[in-house]
């Protein structure tokens, strides 16, 4: 299957690079890498300032036959000891496929038609599994949590849903997870707007919002100029 490719990767700061391991092993770093992070990320053109986080382009979600959004990780040590991945997707029912690769794709593909998968994964397992599910529709976001970021970055380029490639989720990876899930639920209210369920979109946006102010501070503040027009439109 051949991948999308996208020149809006722009680096980030680049400290020290080592080999790629496990997710698992390196959750006792994340104060000592604090202020060596690395990272890619991959934006879209800036609607303000050029430092600050940005969301994917809106895409209609069609009410009547959405799912909700499905959270799915190759290495559960990353989600099981960190609390914030919960509190951001609002769910603590993450799909654990604890290295399982083919099964991941086999669960992504078959399983999860009409939701939107938010996927994180190591480098080397993200390295095999990517291009066989990128082009799938339900796929919405991947991110890559490495130590070696210059290495993965080289390939994961060449996909547009891949949306950081980091060894510090504290700085790169948390936020921009957090940016992705409100525009998902930008989009997911604008979908109850159009069907008329103000209620319901209004929650939407209001999750979006919350997402935003606590988990994402260098957010693209033309998000919350949307979320508070939308808001006005729930009226």
């Amino acid at each position: 299957m051949s991948a999308m490719k996208t020149p809006n990767y722009a680096p980030m700061q680049m400290g020290n690079l080592g080999n790629d391991k496990s997710i698992a092993s390196q959750q006792t770093q994340h104060a000592a890498s604090s202020s060596t992070s690395t990272a890619l990320a991959l934006v879209k053109p800036a609607s303000s300032g050029p430092h600050y986080l940005k969301p994917m382009l809106s895409q209609p979600i069609d009410t009547s036959i959405f799912k909700g959004f499905k959270f799915v990780t190759l290495d559960g040590m990353l989600v099981e000891t960190r609390d914030v991945y919960d509190k951001i997707s609002g769910t603590y029912q993450w799909e654990m496929c604890e290295n399982q690769d083919e099964r991941c794709i086999n669960l992504i593909r078959d399983n999860f038609a009409n939701k939107r998968v938010f996927l994180i994964t190591s480098g080397g397992l993200g390295q095999k599994i990517v291009p066989k599910i990128h082009e799938l529709a339900q796929v919405y976001a991947i991110y890559i949590y490495c130590v070696n970021v210059k290495f993965h970055s080289e390939w994961a380029k060449e996909y547009t849903k891949v949306r950081v490639v980091s060894d510090n989720d504290d700085s790169d990876l948390i936020p921009q997870f957090a940016v992705d899930v409100a525009q998902a639920n930008i989009d997911w209210g604008n979908g109850f707007l159009k069907q008329g369920n103000r209620e319901k979109a209004k929650e939407k946006f209001k999750l979006a919002s919350d997402k935003l102010n606590n988990y994402a501070r260098n957010h693209d503040p033309a998000m919350d100029v949307e979320i508070k027009n939308k808001l006005e439109e729930c009226k």
